[in-house]
């Protein structure tokens, strides 16, 4: 572990579970900064930042920038739960209870629940509802739908403007796309159980909101990490999520249905895998680590090693971000970034990524090549 990583940590160790820092060693502030927002938590590293004193502390001209990001990030977040306060009383008016997802759910685990960073706002919806509610949100002022993503019948994206600003709600009736026959099956009843039957009510600003179980929060908490891993790349941010789920509720979900749930999902060997690097790196106590196991060391250690050098979103990997405008380039680029990812998956979970690589091969895309040929 270089230097600035583990002044990063320090940091954000300490930010999490609200304990004060101390650092002797001179800290790269610049270097600090930017693998803070590479893993997209830096403003929770911020926050810590500036209570430092001494000579150890950022210098005047970083503080300003540091204060600047923070800035953005408050008037960001007061700009989407004034979104989820219209979208919400529109929804009411019309017997309609959405289920917040990830973002300000999440974000009420933690010490400070506006630290917390999120891009839009996620809502899901019972099927017999998501239509109507569809429809509903754009009817509202200042609301436009965006993405083609409707056609689907499963997600719906909307902007709601706010001046040249523009602020993105997320409207979903299915929490994630699987190709694979029987995790579609066990996800839905996974879901069913989360969403639809024990949905949780929270308060959000003296706003009562519905989000999932406690035993969903947990699971999908973490499914949204692997997701990330899997496809646009997981930062800390996504895995500090997880780790404040497990202290908030530690002792209050069953861990039976835990274990059933990752064991149908095949993730027990990356949930363990992801759980060694929280207590190793977050300081989550090991005892609120469900089904730890040591023994995953050096699994983990491959998977810091990506995590760092990839960032949240893919924000450290070049490939990724240059996107030729070719129509034709582009698809071989994409089809060479289907490659890059099973490199980095294989790297880490080789049984993982293999599995995952057969079943995109069997129902992506050898049954879309099976349909253009008969077309033709």
């Amino acid at each position: 572990m270089s230097t600035v990583e583990k002044h990063y940590f320090a940091l954000l160790r300490a930010a999490l579970w609200d304990t004060p820092v101390s650092i002797a060693e001179e800290i790269d502030w610049k270097g600090v900064m930017g693998m803070a927002r590479h893993q997209a938590n830096n403003i929770l590293v911020y926050n810590k930042a500036s209570q430092m004193t001494g000579s150890n502390k950022p210098s005047p001209e970083l503080m300003e920038k540091m204060k600047n990001e923070m800035r953005g990030h408050f008037f960001h977040l007061m700009q989407l739960k004034q979104m989820l306060g219209v979208v919400l009383k529109k929804l009411r008016e019309n017997n309609i209870e959405p289920v917040v997802l990830k973002g300000f759910g999440l974000a009420l685990l933690y010490p400070n629940p506006d630290l917390r960073q999120m891009g839009d706002v996620d809502l899901f919806f019972r099927p017999d509802d998501f239509h109507q509610s569809c429809e509903l949100m754009r009817s509202i002022p200042n609301m436009y739908h965006w993405c083609m993503e409707w056609e689907t019948g499963n997600h719906y994206n909307l902007d709601y403007n706010v001046g040249s600003l523009k602020f993105i709600l997320e409207m979903h009736c299915i929490t994630a796309d699987l190709l694979d026959h029987k995790d579609k099956a066990f996800y839905a009843a996974i879901e069913c159980e989360g969403l639809y039957e024990a949905p949780q009510h929270v308060v959000l600003d003296g706003t009562t909101i519905s989000i999932p179980s406690k035993e969903f929060m947990v699971f999908f908490a973490f499914y949204h990490a692997w997701h990330h891993f899997l496809t646009s790349g997981v930062g800390w941010r996504q895995i500090s999520d997880v780790a404040m789920t497990l202290h908030a509720y530690n002792g209050q979900f069953d861990l039976n249905k835990l274990r059933q749930w990752f064991t149908d999902m095949h993730l027990m060997k990356p949930w363990q895998a992801f759980g060694f690097l929280m207590v190793e790196h977050l300081g989550l106590p090991q005892d609120e680590m469900p089904f730890y196991d040591a023994s995953c060391r050096r699994t983990a250690q491959k998977l810091y090693v990506t995590i760092m050098k990839v960032g949240n979103f893919r924000r450290n990997n070049q490939f990724k971000r240059r996107q030729p405008k070719n129509k034709y380039v582009h698809k071989i680029h994409t089809f060479i970034g289907v490659f890059v990812d099973f490199y980095y998956r294989a790297r880490v979970f080789p049984q993982v990524a293999f599995r995952e690589m057969k079943i995109s091969l069997k129902n992506g895309f050898l049954k879309q090549s099976k349909k253009n040929i008969e077309k033709k």
